[in-house]
């Protein structure tokens, strides 16, 4: 196997720039949960499955950002296109129910997008990589909606 100090490869850099920072991206999904764990720690202290998620989050950057390093990038806080994330893209809501529904909504898009870069990468690595972080994402789906039923 290939040592895992990657060529610079421009087309990967790009889809992995934009689910570590893109609008849908990880970083943006870590920012609004941890946002949300936050606000319901003081009026909701019954979702616990936020803080997994946020850990959860903070890891799947931390695999996306070794990545981008590894492929000669630097892992900015900006999608491929030189869109900044900012808090903007955070959905503040403060209605538990319709604050769960938009990570419901989040993290979909984000697991598409994460389906649509493993199937456009050849390399093995960067695939399993990503599939840990597409496991990843569904386990935070499922626990959101367990939570959801629960209201």
């Amino acid at each position: 196997m290939r040592s895992f100090n990657l060529y610079k490869n421009s087309y990967y850099q790009g889809l992995i720039q934009d689910l570590f920072s893109g609008k849908d991206g990880c970083f943006v999904c870590f920012m609004q949960v941890f946002y949300q764990n936050n606000i319901c720690k003081s009026f909701d202290k019954r979702i616990e499955c936020l803080d997994r998620i946020v850990k959860k989050e903070l890891k799947n950057c931390e695999i996306l950002s070794d990545l981008l390093t590894k492929l000669g990038a630097d892992a900015q806080y900006q999608s491929s296109e030189r869109r900044f994330v900012s808090g903007k893209d955070v959905d503040y809501v403060k209605d538990l129910k319709m604050m769960l529904l938009a990570d419901v909504e989040l993290f979909e898009i984000s697991t598409i997008q994460l389906k649509n870069a493993i199937s456009k990468i050849e390399d093995q690595h960067i695939r399993a990589n990503l599939k840990k972080i597409l496991i990843s994402k569904k386990e935070s789906l499922e626990f959101l909606r367990e939570e959801i039923l629960k209201i």
